[in-house]
């Protein structure tokens, strides 16, 4: 992946505005994101985002374009992910080993959000993020709890 320095902050602002992940932002929120130098990538079609089994702890939002979560060996998809998706976050909260492999189907841009990232913006932004996970981790329980049920 490589990081992108030519967006201008109008347009990734435009871009923001688009991704569900970020509905529930004000604008200025939203400004304050960009204003940090946040960590904005490109990944190009059948590129690794993450690998299974590598240490970072960063997770991603995807912004534009999709990509699919595979398990190392396997060739069927686990998941596809799509714009206001992110991934990566298990990682992030309990500093362990990626479980998936993540990979661009296309040209995919994406917010790289690590702890230098969220210790730079204030608490009001910092709980959003949070609660997008929260909302997402418990959306998993549900979803395993029902399947477990049938």
């Amino acid at each position: 992946m490589k990081r992108i320095t030519t967006l201008g902050r109008g347009k990734i602002l435009i871009i923001l505005n688009k991704v569900p992940f970020f509905k529930g932002f004000t604008s200025f929120e939203k400004e304050k994101i960009v204003d940090t130098e946040a960590a904005f990538y490109v990944a190009q079609e059948d590129e690794y985002i993450i690998e299974q089994n590598t240490l970072d702890t960063a997770f991603f939002i995807l912004l534009s374009g999709t990509a699919r979560v595979v398990l190392d060996g396997r060739e069927e998809p686990l998941a596809q992910v799509a714009p206001g998706d992110f991934f990566g976050e298990i990682a992030f909260i309990q500093n362990t080993p990626r479980t998936t492999n993540v990979i661009a189907n296309e040209v995919c841009i994406l917010l790289k959000v690590d702890r230098r990232l969220l210790g730079a913006l204030n608490a009001d932004i910092r709980e959003k993020f949070k609660d997008q996970i929260i909302i997402k981790l418990a959306s998993m329980v549900a979803a395993q709890n029902e399947k477990q049920n049938k």
